[in-house]
């Protein structure tokens, strides 16, 4: 939740088994698609794509704050975002703006449902969701029965679930937030992205990436780097690539979550291949190609 929260980190146990940066098997096939990303607060925040190589910025001509964290509709054409307290969307060219409901406490990271109906997100330390037709056609707490501080939500591929972040753990819930399926401890988890393809999630955590598998629990440690910061996993489409932001670490302790002047970064799903795209920015969401 962006705001003064403080971060309590707990002290947990885990299994960690660290991937090299470098690896000398074949990387997967290239990627496609578009991967959307807020660029660098110090160039103004604007709301851009890129294709996977790097080429090709797009710009739709908004301004966000980071915790807009934009994400494509399941089929493209369409961006849900945050500007203040509002979730709205708008065509993935930035025409077509739409508000859909005005949130309570510190609304951030909307994500469409695989079915393209809702969108849900955070706000007060809750999970909610709205119709992706507005307010009069559904607005609901999905988890405001636990006093559990849910954060960054992400669905899994076919909707049935969907995980949270809580700084402490993660956290598998029914698609309507009634039951909660298992708690993963994790010591500072929070934005993290549900493998399309795959039941793993990759998790940022005290400025590093994990790789958590939902059955087993197990967690696998995917970055080390004390003097950088990786944030912001956001997985290809087709699973097998993951884009991120990396940066020096400058945070900023009124916004958890947010650091000063990332770069976007993209390694394999095992952690090998890792290269910049050279764009000042943080991804927020990936799209197939169309």
């Amino acid at each position: 939740m962006r705001g003064s929260r403080k971060l309590f980190i707990a002290a947990v146990a885990v299994v960690l088994v660290v991937v090299p940066g470098t690896s000398a098997y074949a990387a997967p096939p290239a990627p496609g698609g578009r991967i959307l990303y807020v660029g660098d607060e110090s160039l103004g925040s604007l709301l851009k794509s890129v294709l996977p190589t790097g080429q090709g910025v797009q710009d739709t001509g908004r301004s966000v704050a980071w915790f807009a964290s934009p994400d494509y509709s399941p089929d493209g054409t369409r961006i849900a975002y945050i500007d203040g307290n509002s979730f709205r969307t708008m065509a993935a060219d930035g025409t077509d703006d739409r508000w859909l409901v005005e949130a309570g406490f510190g609304p951030a990271f909307p994500r469409w449902s695989p079915d393209g109906q809702w969108i849900i997100g955070e706000s007060g330390g809750d999970i909610w969701a709205v119709s992706k037709d507005g307010y009069a056609s559904g607005w609901t707490n999905l988890t405001g029965a636990r006093d559990s501080s849910d954060l960054v939500p992400s669905w899994a591929p076919k909707g049935h679930w969907f995980a949270t972040s809580t700084y402490n753990d993660v956290r598998i819930y029914s698609a309507d937030g009634a039951h909660i399926r298992k708690v993963i401890p994790l010591a500072g988890a929070y934005r993290l992205d549900w493998n399309p393809k795959e039941n793993q999630l990759a998790v940022e955590a005290l400025g590093d990436l994990w790789l958590v598998d939902v059955a087993s629990g197990a967690i696998r440690r995917l970055t080390t780097t004390p003097d950088l910061q990786e944030l912001s996993p956001v997985w290809s489409p087709d699973g097998r690539w993951l884009t991120y932001g990396r940066g020096p670490g400058v945070y900023d302790p009124d916004f958890p979550g947010r650091y000063v002047n990332p770069v976007i970064w993209m390694m394999d799903s095992t952690g090998g291949h890792r290269h910049s795209l050279g764009i000042s920015g943080t991804p927020s969401s990936w799209r197939a190609a169309s």
